[in-house]
């Protein structure tokens, strides 16, 4: 079984990086829609860290595991 996971990185006020991961995205996600999605996130201050704003988006990336379950 695949598992699957969108990671943004964000850079805050004291230049340090803040990780929002986010599991089963949408299959057809495109970059621009990542983008205007991490763009609606630093426009409305939805996240703290370190005790400041977000201030800006350094990257992000889809992640695909396989899980194999084993049984017993």
């Amino acid at each position: 079984m695949d598992k699957t996971k969108l990671e943004m990185d964000f850079l805050d006020g004291t230049n340090k990086m803040f990780r929002l991961s986010i599991d089963d995205p949408k299959v057809d996600l495109d970059i621009i829609q990542v983008e205007a999605a991490m763009d609606v996130i630093l426009a409305n201050n939805i996240f703290v860290s370190n005790g400041t704003d977000l201030v800006g988006y350094d990257a992000a990336r889809i992640i695909t595991t396989t899980v194999e379950e084993m049984e017993f």
